[in-house]
């Protein structure tokens, strides 16, 4: 197969990849505009075979049935001459696996997105479906497990793409996929989600009139700073003291506030304030939790940014890493810290500047020589 065929099949399987059950129109002119891109220019065109070659492979796939004559078609004004459309031969029509065993599979599970998508019919997922449906078919002779333990006792003796080992598939992109393809959830599978236990301090020497108070640290090295701080009740200069410390974990966060229900009875009620990083991703970080858990009274524990920006001269650096920047979330800030201008307008330069503080930069060092104690 030449280069320049090998090019037109492909554009061909790519076209036919994409359609469903249905024929699709084929354009012969911009298709052959869409060949010559595909080899880079129409020089390039010229020197694989040109229109000569372009010819030849279409008159093939006419002959396997892969494009179709229209109905008193026109023609592409070319010697020789092709018709200036053709109908393109849906690729997957029949069913792949066999109707009796559809039929049968489909008492228990839901095989309509596989009817729609026979692409999707295919060896390998016909095994994890059958696997699926013999526990379905069982489902009453099992109990409520956790969904690694689930996973385990299902595809074990499987072999599973990417090679996923057989207790984490089911909490993989590739299970999860599976799982929506099947219209299952969960409690079809009788499994439920356990998480990692959030990391978090209660601080018992806190007053009374602070017992609501919640502290999330992004960090897990600023978290232990600040806990030992607490453990040693070193003076406290950074607004309500806290009655939980909570290690935060990045974009675990929003996973993470959803366990204060397992350590107060109205997550409601408590006032989070949170401390993370000075740079774009520290303050998507907050924004993204506190959309996502708008029932919370969550905020930004501003007396810790204030420190940070009070030699922000001396720490700030540059963004290296990439980061997505929001720009909405500037003018949010603004009014986050509108009790704290001159905070919000040294975050706003480091903003513009590209530069960042970290948080690390509250440590005891600081916290001594920058007055964190005084």
């Amino acid at each position: 197969m030449g280069h320049l065929e090998e090019i037109i099949i492909r554009c061909i399987t790519s076209l036919r990849e994409k359609q469903r059950s249905s024929r699709k129109l084929l354009r012969t002119e911009k298709f052959e505009n869409e060949v010559i891109g595909a080899a880079g220019s129409p020089r390039k065109y010229n020197e694989l075979g040109g229109y000569k070659e372009f010819h030849k492979v279409i008159t093939r796939l006419k002959k396997d049935a892969i494009l179709q004559d229209v109905t008193n078609p026109g023609f592409n004004g070319k010697r020789p001459r092709l018709n200036d459309t053709y109908w393109i031969t849906p690729k997957y029509v029949e069913n792949t696996w066999n109707k009796a065993d559809i039929a049968r599979v489909m008492n228990y599970i839901d095989l309509g997105f596989y009817l729609r998508q026979k692409k999707y019919q295919t060896e390998d997922e016909w095994k994890l479906i059958l696997t699926l449906y013999e526990f379905v078919k069982n489902k009453d002779t099992h109990i409520k497990i956790t969904r690694e333990e689930r996973s385990l006792m299902l595809f074990k003796y499987e072999q599973l793409p990417d090679d996923i080992e057989a207790e984490k598939y089911l909490a993989s992109s590739h299970g999860t996929s599976l799982m929506n393809r099947l219209q299952l959830t969960p409690e079809d599978l009788l499994y439920k989600v356990v998480h990692e236990p959030f990391q978090y301090w209660k601080n018992e020497a806190v007053p009374e009139n602070y017992l609501h108070e919640v502290l999330v640290v992004e960090g897990l090295s600023t978290y232990q700073t600040l806990k030992e701080v607490l453990i040693r009740q070193l003076p406290w200069n950074f607004g309500p003291i806290p009655h939980y410390l909570v290690w935060g974990e990045g974009y675990r966060i929003c996973s993470t506030l959803g366990y204060l229900k397992d350590i107060t009875d109205d997550p409601t009620q408590l006032t989070i304030r949170y401390s993370g990083d000075i740079d774009y991703e520290g303050f998507n970080i907050y924004f993204d939790a506190k959309n996502k858990h708008r029932d919370f009274n969550i905020s930004l524990a501003h007396h810790f940014y204030s420190f940070l920006i009070s030699f922000s001269n001396e720490v700030a650096t540059s963004v290296l890493k990439k980061q997505k920047v929001i720009e909405k979330n500037l003018y949010l800030l603004q009014e986050e810290f509108k009790d704290y201008k001159e905070t919000f307008e040294v975050i706003k330069t480091l903003w513009n500047q590209r530069k960042r503080i970290a948080q690390e930069c509250i440590n005891f060092e600081t916290l001594r020589n920058k007055g964190g104690f005084q």
